[in-house]
């Protein structure tokens, strides 16, 4: 038998998901991601549709956002499924996201289910620490870059596990241990 209440936390876990310290790429979490790409944008909302993989405005699908966004769509059917419903009874799933100057970011996630019924997720706030340019990055810094990768991929097949000693804590994790 279906259970609807289990759907009630479905957005909430939606943005924890995707606001984690697990969605790490390359230089930033997603909220940097984000706050970042919307500061050169000069852009203060956007709109991320879960489902069909699309951010408006258009010149914010980019490669680490998309990426997550797609495994999104895996957590809506395993909740689904769990809940006892088709996984496709999710007909729309959208994050709606203000950008503020502070370098702070509010999510809120709405998902409509295959009756017209409406699951809202509380406002979800996340402060962006990193700072560093998404587009127009010089051919210099790509460059710099692909040879990061290069030395750092050598170390660790040369000295394994020994190659970076210590884990070093970035400012996000220190914040959140206060």
């Amino acid at each position: 038998m279906a259970r609807r209440k289990q759907l009630n936390g479905l957005p909430n876990d939606l943005a924890d998901s995707f606001f984690s310290t697990l969605r790490y790429w390359e230089k930033g979490y997603m909220s940097d991601w984000i706050v970042n790409a919307t500061i050169e944008l000069k852009v203060e909302k956007i709109q991320i549709d879960i489902l069909n993989n699309q951010i408006k405005p258009k010149e914010l699908e980019i490669k680490p956002i998309l990426h997550n966004v797609d495994e999104l769509k895996g957590i809506i059917n395993r909740v689904t499924k769990h809940a006892g419903f088709e996984s496709d009874f999710i007909k729309q799933a959208v994050f709606d996201i203000e950008i503020y100057k502070t370098r702070q970011l509010k999510c809120k996630t709405t998902l409509i289910g295959e009756y017209g019924e409406i699951f809202d997720s509380k406002d979800y706030v996340e402060k962006s620490y990193e700072e560093f340019k998404v587009f127009n990055r010089s051919f210099i810094e790509k460059g710099l870059e692909i040879l990061k990768k290069k030395y750092y991929r050598l170390k660790i097949a040369i000295l394994g596990r020994r190659a970076f000693g210590k884990i070093k804590y970035t400012k996000r994790l220190v914040n959140r241990m206060k």
